[in-house]
This record gives C-alpha cells, structure tokens and sequence, in this order.
C-alpha cells in the first residue's frame, strides 16, 4: 500500500476513533475502542499516540485507564487531527515528483508548487470543521 494511501486511512481512523471517544461517556481502553471500530489495537493505537502528543486526546493508565477527549467536539478541528497525523505520515504526496520522468524542470516544479497550493487548500477546508460537525451530520 502507498505511503498515500496510508497517510488517508490514519486520518480516516483518527477521525473515527475521536468520534467514538467523543459519544463515549468514560474513558474507552484501546482494546474498546479497536473492537468498535473494527481495527487492530496496536495499529490503532499508533494513529492515537499522535492525538495524545497533539493534545487532543488524553491517555491513563491502569484499571481505570484508556482514552478520552481533551477537549469539547466543537473545539477540534479537523486540521488539527489533520496536522498531528501528517507530523508523521506526511499526507503532502499527492503527485510524485521524484524519479526520471519526462517532465522538464519547470514542469516538475509546477507540479510541486500545485501539490503545496493543494496541501493549503486541504488545511483551510478542515479548519472550517470541527469534530462536532461530523457528530451531528
């Protein structure tokens, strides 16, 4: 599978995982939380690590433990899962731009500055969502 390919499915599970927590009354363990979104709990719990260090989500330990909103839905943004996930998996592959193509000089750099432009166009959309936005759709 494509680096891009993947970078789709992180954000794509962060999101569904954050909804999750956020329907969630309590603290939802990883194990839960993979059951109900039908997934691993190691390759969930990856996509969640970058949430906690993002600040998103908080995480606990113990008996009592597991993940939980650090924040109302209404306060995410969705660029902001946007860029925890993309702090690792660099979502920013849309064309590739490497390698020996045919492509002059100039048109390998349009190609870049067009994947940049689209890369801002992506941030500024999700900056209009909020977690809260896909609850209640």
């Amino acid at each position: 599978m494509s680096d891009k390919m993947n970078n789709v499915r992180w954000f794509s599970m962060a999101l569904k995982a954050l909804i999750v927590l956020a329907e969630n009354e309590s603290r939802c363990p990883s194990g839960k939380l993979a059951e109900k979104l039908e997934s691993q709990s190691v390759y969930l719990r990856k996509i969640l690590t970058h949430l906690v260090k993002a600040d998103i989500i908080g995480a606990k330990e113990g008996r009592d433990g597991g993940y939980a909103l650090n924040k109302k839905p209404e306060e995410i943004k969705l660029s902001e899962v946007y860029a925890a996930i993309s702090a690792e998996t660099v979502a920013r592959d849309h064309f590739e731009t490497e390698g020996k193509h045919c492509f002059s000089g100039t048109s390998r750099q349009s190609l870049c500055d067009l994947q940049n432009e689209m890369e801002l166009w992506i941030v500024e959309g999700l900056r209009t969502k909020s977690l809260a936005d896909l609850i209640e759709s």
